[in-house]
């Protein structure tokens, strides 16, 4: 049922037609909780509007926390036969929101949450890059009071905050994207440096930067950049794999599976993360990333912040305007070789970054 006129009708219009730009050939996939359940309905009623099929599907926190209860190990590795269906038959999906109370995932022991990640990304991610379906994420959907109290958040806020964010328009972040990502397309080599002992190099040559500002539109899916997410706003690349080397240190919070990372420092030596360390969360974390397949050890992104209304200290520290984030792990979807189930993103407060000698970020500000 659509809500006319609302807010929400407002919104469920853009997100189909500009943010993913539906069309009548699509077949659609709505992932969502019950609190977002108007939102995913006002979706696939525009969807209908469009002459698109679509399809509603329902998670519930009590159904995701069975399932990391109750399925073993080597079952949860396993991709859900109907999960990969579901990527297989669509040609676009949206992903809205997420738990209710992420603090369920507490209770998921490492080796559980790292295998339910290896399957989860098979059945999904895998089967979407390589079908080319696009993909749109509505984070404004996380904003609960059980996920604020989780993490420690002001729940009103943030909820301002993610409206602000969210408004910010498709074309300003483009243009702002797109300056930037000219000066990584021609980049040797890349410094990330910042008061809190951050001082990291990493090699950008040969590689190509992917501006993210909330569409996915013909461009984009021949440049390989499937997916977005609402608030958007990041220009991100991916560096050469082998190249990382210094120190990162995360000192602004990073939610994680219902925790808060307060502190996270990482050490990469001829290109390999060697040293993962950080407070009690941080470390579970690592738990996790002990657990994890594949080229977890390895840089993946490099990404600015675009965002003007976005705030550091919530779930979206990588699209604030002059944030600098680095990322270890899977990164095939900004056109790297590293493959994983494990991904981590830590965004470096007030960082400078340099590219051949030009600050792009000068003390958490955009130099350019």
């Amino acid at each position: 049922m659509q809500h006319p006129g609302s807010d929400m009708s407002k919104l469920a219009e853009n997100l189909v037609r500009n943010c993913l730009r539906i069309r009548s050939t699509d077949n659609v996939t709505v992932f969502f909780y019950p609190h977002n359940m108007a939102l995913a309905e006002d979706i696939a009623t525009e969807c209908f509007r469009v002459g698109a099929d679509a399809l509603l599907n329902l998670y519930t926190d009590a159904y995701y926390a069975a399932y990391l209860k109750y399925l073993p190990v080597e079952s949860l590795r396993q991709p859900s036969v109907y999960c990969r269906g579901l990527t297989e038959l669509s040609t676009a999906q949206f992903w809205v929101g997420g738990a209710y109370d992420p603090s369920i995932f507490r209770k998921a022991s490492a080796e559980k949450l790292a295998a339910a990640d290896e399957g989860e990304t098979a059945a999904h991610f895998d089967v979407a890059r390589e079908r080319k379906v696009r993909g749109l994420s509505v984070d404004l959907g996380l904003a609960t009071a059980p996920r604020a109290k989780a993490y420690g958040f002001p729940l009103a806020r943030w909820k301002r905050m993610m409206t602000q964010a969210s408004s910010v328009s498709a074309a300003k972040l483009a243009v702002d994207g797109k300056r930037l990502a000219a000066k990584l397309d021609t980049t040797a080599k890349a410094r990330i440096t910042a008061p809190n002992g951050t001082d990291l190099e990493v090699a950008l040559a040969g590689r190509r930067a992917q501006v993210f500002d909330g569409v996915v539109d013909d461009e984009d899916i021949a440049a390989g950049a499937l997916s977005a997410s609402i608030p958007a706003g990041s220009v991100s690349v991916a560096p050469q794999e082998t190249s990382a080397h210094g120190v990162i240190v995360g000192s602004v919070l990073s939610p994680w599976a219902g925790r808060s990372i307060r502190r996270l420092r990482w050490e990469f030596r001829d290109g390999r993360l060697t040293t993962f360390d950080g407070d009690a969360n941080a470390k579970a974390l690592a738990a996790v990333y002990a657990n994890a397949a594949g080229d977890k050890d390895r840089v993946a992104g490099l990404s600015i912040g675009l965002n003007p209304k976005a705030e550091l200290g919530f779930l979206q520290n990588a699209i604030v305007r002059g944030a600098v984030t680095i990322g270890v792990g899977a990164n095939e979807d900004l056109g790297g070789v590293n493959k994983s189930s494990f991904f981590f993103p830590v965004t470096v407060p007030n960082a400078t970054l340099e590219v051949d000698g030009l600050s792009l970020v000068q003390n958490g500000k955009l130099a350019v």
